[in-house]
């Protein structure tokens, strides 16, 4: 299959000059004033600073366990000209990510839109999770419905569900639940139990559970359905 876009290539030394403006400006100018020089920026489509994907692939995942910074060096990262977007192509095993991400969305924000991307690159990846996501992720989503009734005592979680992860609409399924767990909670003390057992050997390196790998009946997803067992009681 042909690769989706066309990679995008940053000579070092301007390149690292501008991550020095970026820097400066996210650090000095005040919401609206970056907001106004991003739109002037983006009148020539100049993108001050485009982190080469070997680079970013690392400073995504730091202070994750070694297994998952291992297995996430061996993505193929690329960039490409555009203001945002992109994506995890599983069929060609590896990400693009827009390279005006730095520019228009900020420096911590191409560190969270790598690694949520990572996480989708990871779970194909790993023999245990891939086994899992072959499965329709059966065994996570009952740890998500069996957790619904604890939600409430976890309330960085319970926000993050009823602010963000919710008001997606159809993106809000569960492979992107997936990536976006570890992406968002680096502490599993702020997940549920069985939640936070599912995705410890990704975040903290804890052991998988005794039943990781056990077959879980589970019905045929849906979304709607996922949803609701998301939802807070």
């Amino acid at each position: 299959m042909a690769a989706p876009h066309r990679e995008l290539k940053r000579a070092a030394v301007p390149n690292a000059m501008g991550h020095v403006v970026l820097a400066f400006a996210e650090r000095t100018l005040r919401p609206l004033e970056l907001a106004r020089l991003r739109e002037q920026l983006w009148r020539t489509e100049t993108y001050l600073y485009v982190t080469p994907g070997p680079l970013l692939i690392d400073r995504a995942l730091e202070g994750f366990p070694s297994e998952v910074r291992g297995l996430g060096a061996r993505c193929p990262f690329f960039r490409y000209d555009a203001r945002g977007g992109g994506g995890y192509w599983p069929d060609r095993n590896e990400i693009w990510l827009a390279a005006g991400v730095e520019t228009y969305e900020g420096l911590r924000q191409v560190r969270l839109s790598a690694c949520h991307e990572l996480f989708h690159f990871v779970c194909w990846n790993h023999p245990r999770y891939r086994a899992e996501e072959d499965r329709g992720f059966a065994r996570l989503r009952k740890v998500v419905a069996d957790s619904s009734a604890v939600v409430k005592n976890y309330p960085r979680y319970r926000g993050w569900l009823t602010a963000s992860f919710l008001r997606q609409g159809d993106h809000a399924n569960v492979v992107e639940y997936f990536a976006d767990i570890p992406t968002n909670f680096r502490d599993t003390s702020e997940l549920p139990p069985l939640i936070a057992a599912h995705f410890a050997p990704l975040i903290d390196g804890s052991p998988f559970a005794d039943d990781f790998d056990r077959e879980v009946a589970a019905d045929d997803y849906d979304l709607a359905r996922f949803q609701r067992s998301l939802a807070p009681i």
